[in-house]
């Protein structure tokens, strides 16, 4: 059985597939061969992943065309015949995959994407509640398409069966490759203040604040992961410890993952960079303003906790990228920096 899985983006979205990966194997066994296909930047994130034999790029960002990657499909084709086609993006562009090879059976994930609007429309907090996961199924992603495969495949313990495989110390369902230690000596906590849009990132000067506390709370090292662009995080400069790291911009994505795969807690936004921690069984605390939790995209682990607020006004979108219309960020300040301090203490035991 050759499976070729499709989810061009995003960086969180390619990692929580990683349950898909490990529930593929645990049902079909030693005969199941797996490529992945996504988008060039997102390669590394599973290209030496146990359960996937064959990663495919898509780098339409340096003008790589259509054609370019239906050859490379093709070619994959006639060496190893592809026996289903599992969309889990579900987007115009995947379908536009399938429709290209519709002699291959294919099978699609339902996103919940009519939910999701339906919640962000709805700024009655009384009805807002009733968007829970026994009317709409709004429970975490990867067992909602767990769940999904336990209808299509027959199999009736989709989610027990990959957290049994996967034997994570929380019971995340989820999975990254080993990689070599990065030079950063623990124990430390890692905190990744960025975010794919301005508004889901929790204010800089209280992750300021909670990177002092936490250097006085506890004997750890505090980590500052971010990309090149994250000039915002040159704030972590001003505070005047040895045990503050601030590697902004100077690691790449593998050496992040190596980073998060040994820290003892990672905080941040609701991004990619808690998904990966929990991918290797790091609990995580993770900040939700304009999104929500209800969405599934919250980390699903049972040491993991997640923050939000209550308002109004949210979810403003599916994604967190429309602008805001009030005149502060009240979803993100409303996240005090003791908050957030008092969970981390609670899943480090430390009184």
């Amino acid at each position: 059985m050759h499976i070729l899985l499709v989810r061009f983006s995003s960086m969180g979205d390619v990692v929580l597939q990683t349950a898909t990966i490990n529930w593929l194997r645990a049902f079909f066994g030693k005969d199941l061969s797996l490529t992945f296909l996504t988008s060039e930047e997102f390669v590394s994130l599973i290209d030496h992943h146990e359960g996937v034999q064959k990663v495919i790029g898509f780098n339409r960002r340096s003008g790589e065309s259509w054609k370019d990657l239906t050859k490379k499909i093709d070619l994959l084709h006639e060496e190893n015949p592809i026996d289903l086609i599992l969309d889990l993006h579900a987007t115009l562009r995947s379908f536009r995959l399938r429709c290209s090879y519709w002699t291959i059976p294919a099978l699609t994930v339902d996103k919940r994407r009519w939910e999701r609007f339906l919640l962000t429309k709805i700024k009655i907090t009384a009805f807002k509640k009733l968007f829970n996961a026994n009317i709409f199924g709004l429970t975490f992603q990867v067992e909602r398409i767990l769940n999904d495969f336990e209808a299509i495949f027959g199999d009736n313990r989709a989610v027990r069966r990959t957290q049994e495989f996967r034997r994570g110390p929380h019971q995340e369902l989820t999975s990254l490759e080993k990689l070599e230690a990065y030079s950063v000596e623990g124990p430390y906590i890692v905190l990744a203040p960025s975010a794919s849009f301005f508004y889901k990132r929790w204010p800089i000067q209280s992750f300021v604040t909670l990177a002092q506390t936490l250097l006085e709370k506890t004997t750890q090292k505090v980590v500052i992961l971010a990309g090149k662009d994250d000039d915002f995080c040159q704030e972590f400069n001003k505070i005047n410890n040895p045990r503050l790291i601030n590697l902004q911009g100077k690691t790449n994505l593998k050496e992040s993952m190596a980073i998060l795969s040994r820290s003892s807690l990672s905080i941040g936004n609701d991004s990619g960079m808690n998904h990966i921690a929990e991918a290797y069984g790091v609990p995580c605390v993770t900040l939700f303003g304009p999104t929500d939790p209800r969405f599934g995209f919250a980390p699903h682990g049972n040491k993991s906790v997640t923050l939000s607020k209550e308002l109004y006004c949210k979810p403003c979108s599916t994604t967190g990228k429309k602008e805001c219309y009030r005149d502060r960020h009240y979803c993100m300040e409303m996240i005090s920096p003791q908050e957030v301090l008092s969970s981390a203490l609670k899943i480090l035991e430390i009184p």
